[in-house]
């Protein structure tokens, strides 16, 4: 029940759907439509920068297919559109990368899921999903 009612306030809070990213096995912090919006546009990370992180503060993963039923879908889809590198080099990114590839493997995240990533000014990166 408590969670039900968590998602109803974002829904206000937010006026969009919002979806749980990952900040360790079971933890949670939810992100909105528009939250990811602005993070892919000036967050977003080349290929070539994935492969160069050596650290990060903190890894979170957020599955973009709890969105799908949105109306803010499409936005989405073109905010993704408008990355540096596409899901194809950002998977093969990764691949380059030991430590992110640990981790999400860790977390039990397949790579082939993979479709961008953005790392804030405070070192946390976020993998998204579908």
């Amino acid at each position: 029940m408590k969670s039900s009612a968590i998602w109803l306030i974002a829904l206000i809070a937010f006026g969009s759907w919002a979806v749980a990213a990952a900040e360790g096995d079971l933890a949670a912090r939810e992100m909105s439509v528009h939250e990811i919006i602005a993070a892919l546009g000036v967050n977003d990370l080349s290929a070539n920068e994935v492969r160069a992180i050596d650290s990060y503060v903190r890894l979170d993963v957020v599955d973009l297919s709890a969105f799908e039923s949105s109306d803010e879908y499409q936005a989405l889809e073109t905010a993704l559109g408008n990355t540096d590198d596409g899901w194809a080099m950002m998977q093969t990114a990764i691949i380059g990368n030991d430590l992110i590839e640990q981790e999400l493997k860790r977390r039990s995240v397949e790579i082939g899921r993979v479709v961008a990533a953005t790392m804030d000014d405070k070192g946390v990166v976020t993998i998204y999903i579908r």
